[in-house]
């Protein structure tokens, strides 16, 4: 089934100008599958099951050097997920606030999730200026804008967010 689906994946690749070498096509659905299986984005985590013929650490270092070597159309990327959801029904938005520690460096990201039923993948972000941690209703709008834009209004059945979204333009 994996082999299935990392051909799958390629294949959706050669629809979506993410990125041109067949190499990096297939690393970035063998990334994608160890994304979904981990449940989990830290590298270390994702690395456990992206290639089984080699050691978590290599498995580490190669997504290591594909994100520093590789410069990703978001946008491209975020058309990608949307092919691998279902092509018919209803979907729901999810938008949050996330935070991250990177070393010394603290990331703030507005995310908006896609998806149906329990499945849902990251579909489109902001990267956050402030150190607050918090976004204002024009980030959320300007977000949410960019997501109706790639799914259509017709798709989209719901938008939730917490109490911490609301807020006056």
């Amino acid at each position: 089934m994996k082999q299935r689906l990392i051909a799958k994946i390629t294949t959706v690749l050669q629809h979506v100008p993410l990125v041109g070498h067949l190499s990096r096509q297939k690393f970035i659905a063998q990334f994608v599958i160890g994304l979904i299986k981990s449940r989990n984005v830290p590298f270390c985590e994702v690395a456990q099951h992206l290639n089984d013929a080699a050691k978590p650490a290599s498995n580490e270092t190669r997504i290591q050097n594909f994100f520093r070597l590789v410069t990703l159309d978001y946008l491209a990327l975020a058309q990608l997920f949307i092919r691998l959801l279902p092509a018919t029904g209803k979907l729901r938005l999810c938008i949050d606030r996330t935070e991250w520690d990177f070393g010394r460096c603290q990331v703030n990201i507005l995310l908006v999730t896609v998806g149906q039923g329990a499945f849902h993948v990251p579909l489109y972000g902001e990267l956050l200026d402030n150190r607050s941690g918090s976004s204002n209703a024009t980030q959320r709008i300007a977000l949410l804008e960019v997501c109706l834009a790639l799914l259509g209004r017709a798709r989209i059945g719901l938008v939730v967010g917490d109490r911490e979204l609301v807020g006056h333009v």
